[in-house]
């Protein structure tokens, strides 16, 4: 390999820039078409051929360099029988280097004037409300976030943004905590986390420096451009799927749009307002897998339509105060009274001391509705009431699976297990095929188990409490949350039940294998969580449940929320009591 010296550097990197301008356009009009045939495919498909494209105007330029640069004397960069406008340009390379190297640095200080943005507004930022800390913490579990993610506020940005990657920090404006209704703007924080969970960053930062490298071929910035977009759009995906509601993360975005004064975000933060609006809308409200015809997109069209309108107009945005809901309780439960105002989701709540039996919260705890998977509680202590052979074989029938309800195991019919992993597999990811299996092989059958359901919870003295199916599929499956803390408080006594549902993961034998499934509570073996006991439930009649017993403060307690919108939601009412309980009683 030659020796490197400035000489031979100076020519090779001009040859290797005058390349890719050809190379460039070559990949630009490829990644294109690939682009226009992905158009209605999802932004993750979008996203990685930008990626990839981005990839290669970076690869080939440093390839040729490293081959021009390899090559034996015997074999200049430009030879000689090259034509004369070839080596017209090989005479000006030095000055082509010359002004390259002045755009690169250009573009190396904007980079870094980024990062001193970035890094001031580190130093700037004040602490947000630790409600809304706690409301992040809990977006993030629900997300999948790994380590701790810090909210600050800043009164001068534009728009929520998450800045740095290890340890990474989402900022508001100060002004959306009381200008923006609560739960949209959990839906703007849910989307910066979404960009934390992807390392979105880290990627942006990268992108930004094949822009600095490459800035002088606007196929780079189209590709970078789309590459942008399509992030949103992903994070955008990931929020709503979060939240269990796409509508809530458009009406978040138009919000926001109203909001903004029209100010860019920088381009090293990750902010929920870049992107294109029309186009999130669009996908938001009217998925192109789902939209059937060019009517599907109107509510979108609409939707972004009034919001450009309004920008256009300097209109000011009311805030919705009807969403600023507080969970109101009995009034003759004053030594309760911080724990009252926490901002509950749950339309019915129940928070009971268990070395006391005081009642410290009763939202609507009284009242009759269904309970979902909390059923199977009920149902692991039926099979457990019965001392079967638990390593006796059950196998899942046709009569298992119901029409439109789901196995979270994968449970097909056929399947074998013993016993026991059934009582794991309604326990841990709530499988209702395997609740199904276990009251079909008691002793009666199905009928003779729900019965005996009935029979245990009259013997619990639960008067509220009906169950028709042991999965809590049906809606005819109720109690109430006073009820259901009893259910729990019974259930904890069966060592098998609160060892079973404290499990944040298992693997549970099925016909001969191992099977990986995870608890349905993301709160189970999370740090600093000790819950002793765990079951959560979801139908479109019950909404959100859950009934745990845990300690916190030093003390144990039962928590039961019913009926909350989603699973998002109910941790973050979790996330509310739990910081509540961990408080001295004078605080």
């Amino acid at each position: 390999m030659s020796a490197f010296s400035m000489a031979a550097l100076v020519p090779a990197l001009g040859w290797a820039l005058l390349n890719f301008v050809w190379q460039g356009l070559l990949i630009g009009l490829l990644a294109g078409a690939a682009l226009a045939l992905s158009d209605k495919a999802k932004p993750r498909v979008r996203y990685a051929i930008c990626a990839w494209a981005l990839l290669a105007c970076l690869a080939l330029p440093l390839a040729q360099l490293a081959w021009l640069l390899g090559a034996p004397p015997a074999m200049p960069p430009m030879p000689e029988q090259q034509p004369d406008w070839l080596q017209a340009l090989a005479a000006h390379s030095p000055a082509l280097v010359v002004a390259w190297s002045f755009g690169v640095s250009l573009m190396a200080l904007r980079l870094a004037a980024g990062l001193a943005w970035v890094s001031v507004l580190r130093r700037r930022h004040t602490p947000a409300p630790a409600a809304w800390q706690l409301r992040l913490d809990a977006l993030a579990l629900s997300l999948g976030v790994r380590g701790r993610v810090m909210l600050g506020l800043l009164p001068d940005l534009n728009s929520p943004i998450t800045v740095g990657c290890l340890r990474p920090l989402v900022l508001l404006p100060a002004g959306l905590l009381s200008g923006m209704p609560p739960h949209l703007l959990e839906a703007l924080l849910a989307h910066e986390l979404a960009h934390v969970r992807r390392w979105d960053y880290l990627a942006n930062l990268l992108q930004s420096l094949v822009e600095s490298l490459l800035f002088f071929h606007p196929v780079v910035w189209c590709l970078s451009s789309q590459m942008r977009d399509a992030r949103e759009e992903i994070a955008d995906e990931l929020a709503a799927q979060a939240l269990g509601d796409p509508r809530r993360m458009a009406m978040a975005l138009h919000q926001l749009s109203l909001q903004q004064d029209g100010r860019p975000a920088p381009r090293l933060a990750m902010a929920a307002g870049g992107g294109k609006l029309l186009r999130r809308l669009e996908r938001l409200l009217a998925p192109p897998a789902q939209a059937g015809s060019w009517k599907m997109a109107l509510p979108a069209l609409a939707l972004a339509s009034a919001s450009l309108w309004t920008q256009a107009h300097n209109s000011a945005a009311n805030a919705d105060a009807a969403t600023a809901k507080a969970a109101m309780a009995p009034a003759t439960m004053p030594s309760a009274a911080q724990l009252l105002q926490l901002p509950l989701n749950a339309r019915h709540a129940l928070i009971l001391d268990d070395s006391s039996g005081q009642v410290l919260l009763a939202k609507d705890a009284f009242a009759v509705v269904p309970i979902a998977s909390i059923t199977k509680l009920m149902t692991a202590m039926v099979v457990l009431d019965a001392q079967p052979d638990l390593q006796a074989t059950l196998r899942i029938a046709a009569a298992d699976v119901s029409p439109g309800v789901g196995s979270a195991a994968r449970l097909k019919p056929g399947a074998q297990m013993s016993r026991l992993s059934a009582l794991e597999l309604i326990l841990i990811p709530s499988d209702n095929r395997a609740a199904a299996a276990l009251a079909r092989n008691y002793s009666g059958g199905t009928p003779a188990f729900v019965r005996a359901m009935q029979a245990k919870a009259q013997s619990l003295g639960l008067s509220q409490t009906a169950f028709i199916d042991p999965a809590g599929v049906a809606p005819g499956n109720v109690s109430t949350a006073a009820e259901v803390a009893k259910i729990a408080a019974a259930a904890a006594r069966y060592p098998e039940i609160a060892r079973i549902s404290s499990e944040r993961s298992s693997q549970v034998p099925v016909d001969g294998r191992a099977r990986a499934v995870r608890n349905t509570n993301q709160l189970v073996g999370a740090d600093v969580w000790d819950i002793q006991l765990s079951k959560t439930g979801y139908t479109r009649e019950a909404g959100s449940c859950v009934t745990m017993r845990l300690k916190a403060g030093g003390k144990q307690f039962t928590l039961v929320l019913l009926d909350a919108d989603d699973v998002a939601r109910r941790q973050l009412d979790v996330g509310h009591i739990r910081a509540r309980l961990d408080r001295p009683p004078s605080s």
